[in-house]
């Protein structure tokens, strides 16, 4: 049977890298430039999630997120660029960032989170390695306000914010290597048949009742 698809979007995109009162960070200007031209062009980014069985209790799949994410950095002027094997690199493993836009000989990492909080922490490692052996000059992290299960939502953009600063005050990260990231949120809208609605845990529930309906 051919899987579920329901239609989502991307609203209230920001670029903030600032925990709770404090100041915005000092960013170079290629990279400055790079965020805002990306929350300008992903203002309202279409995307599809999908259900593709009724396993693991109808998991969804945003992953289309990702290459509509990509695609709108090309109509900004930035190439998709692909990296060498890193293991040939000492001390670093074989990790590649969901993508490394290119513009003016300038490399920007783009690591997407869109599910698991835990893992931002190593999404700040990965971007900071590629950085450190000259693989990126700058790093993006881009991630939802909602990300929505069963009980509630988390909001990943605060939670790297926070992890920022966790990586600032108590590792001692170096502040000029830090300036070097920058972070995007935007808020996850799901299509409804009432309209456009946040992604919740309501509307979850809503959409694996339709997928339960799809699949029977």
């Amino acid at each position: 049977m051919a899987p579920f698809k329901f239609k989502c979007r991307a609203t209230n995109v920001e670029h903030s890298c600032r925990y709770d009162d404090g100041e915005e960070p000092f960013h170079l200007p290629q990279l400055s430039k790079c965020a805002a031209g990306m929350v300008e062009a992903t203002q309202g980014l279409s995307f599809h999630g999908v259900i593709k069985s009724s396993a693991n209790n109808y998991q969804i799949d945003l992953s289309d997120f990702d290459s509509q994410w990509i695609k709108k950095a090309a109509t900004i002027g930035y190439g998709e660029s692909t990296l060498p094997n890193l293991r040939e690199l000492r001390g670093i493993p074989n990790i590649k960032p969901d993508a490394i836009l290119t513009q003016n000989n300038v490399n920007i990492a783009v690591e997407i989170e869109k599910s698991n909080e835990k893992t931002i922490w190593f999404d700040f490692i990965k971007l900071l390695m590629l950085i450190d052996q000259k693989m990126a000059h700058f790093g993006l992290l881009v991630l939802p306000r909602n990300y929505a299960f069963r009980t509630g939502t988390w909001n990943l953009f605060d939670e790297a914010r926070y992890y920022r600063w966790c990586l600032a005050r108590f590792a001692k990260v170096d502040t000029g290597l830090l300036s070097r990231l920058a972070i995007i949120g935007y808020t996850q809208e799901v299509y409804t048949s009432s309209g456009w609605a946040l992604l919740n845990d309501s509307t979850l529930k809503t959409i694996k009742e339709r997928a339960r309906a799809h699949f029977s």
